[in-house]
């Protein structure tokens, strides 16, 4: 039988809190749908979620890649102190999350998840930048990203905005579909700088 896929290691308190910490700036409605990434290598996590990211020193025991919803993770770190500990164990095989004795079971704990890096959009970012990244992703890499939920709500926002438009300009007799027109135009050209932004030497 082939063993599960694990990620296990080792944090200090202060490092995991410091990570929630960076995680959680400027989430705005999205700090209940967006995802955490760790990558854990020997010696090195990288905490990710949409337009952030920080690295913190831990001790390995399984290294690879994890994908948590967020308001999991927070929960998990919440509960860590309980444990009076400096040093924490923290585990990860799909579908389940572990620090020491506490243990979290959730269909969207995934293991085996590294985000390209290069497809990445600010925690606050409008739905105009997030329709423009979405048009560079086939819907695969829109989820792989971790960015569905972002991109779902981006659509619906601009069908209400189109609509609003259209009451408004109604006794000028713009259309629904002019209306769209110039929308798309706007995401073309904001698709545009970000493609010429991610292949921009660093």
């Amino acid at each position: 039988m082939k063993d599960p896929a694990i990620v296990e290691f080792v944090i200090r308190l202060s490092d995991l809190r410091k990570a929630m910490k960076h995680l959680s700036v400027n989430r705005g409605e999205f700090r209940q749908s967006d995802y955490a990434d760790l990558i854990v290598s020997p010696c090195i996590a990288v905490f990710r979620a949409v337009g952030t990211e920080i690295e913190v020193p831990i001790n390995d025991i399984r290294t690879g890649g994890v994908r948590i919803p967020l308001r999991l993770f927070r929960d998990l770190v919440s509960v860590a102190p309980t444990f009076k500990k400096r040093e924490l164990k923290i585990h990860f095989e799909e579908g389940k999350a572990q620090i020491e004795k506490w243990i979290r079971s959730h269909p969207d704990i995934c293991i085996g998840i590294f985000p390209d890096q290069k497809f990445d959009l600010p925690a606050d970012a409008t739905a105009l930048d997030t329709l423009a990244m979405a048009s560079l992703l086939s819907p695969e890499q829109i989820v792989d990203q971790g960015l569905r939920e972002r991109v779902e709500t981006a659509q619906r926002y601009t069908s209400e905005a189109i609509s609003n438009a259209l009451v408004a300009l109604r006794e000028f007799r713009i259309s629904r579909n002019q209306i769209q027109q110039l929308l798309d135009i706007q995401v073309r050209e904001m698709a545009a700088q970000l493609k010429l932004a991610m292949v921009r030497p660093q």
